[in-house]
């Protein structure tokens, strides 16, 4: 029986293929397509070139000595892990959104709280 050898690595296609700018509206528009009932993304895995051009992006803002490590760093949410690989950008893994929302669905106000509360001392 002939069989088909395993690859020694599998292929994950990446999702998006950065052109040598980071382009913040695509990836929030990634990131929104891929939240759905309350879960997102928790990971965004890069590759030594989008992990560069992460670094450049966020250093035209903070300045580049601010932005020598991506250890520990979280990008529109989620936790950037950099890969050992040429060219790769993927979110992965999910986490639960939690907002703190009233029942028709808006953020209450500070004055709403107060409002709201059934006790109120006229003086």
């Amino acid at each position: 029986m002939n069989q088909t050898p395993l690859p020694t690595q599998p292929t994950i296609p990446p999702e998006l293929v950065k052109d040598g700018f980071w382009n913040t509206k695509e990836i929030r528009h990634l990131i929104d397509q891929k939240t759905r009932l309350g879960h997102r993304p928790a990971f965004l895995f890069l590759g030594k070139k989008e992990a560069q051009l992460l670094r450049e992006h966020l250093g035209a803002a903070f300045g580049p000595e601010s932005v020598q490590s991506l250890k520990n760093l979280y990008y529109m949410g989620l936790e950037v892990v950099e890969l050992d690989t040429e060219s790769f950008f993927r979110t992965a893994g999910m986490k639960r959104i939690q907002e703190f929302r009233d029942r028709i669905g808006r953020t209450p106000k500070w004055k709403d709280i107060a409002l709201g509360s059934v006790w109120h001392l006229d003086v």
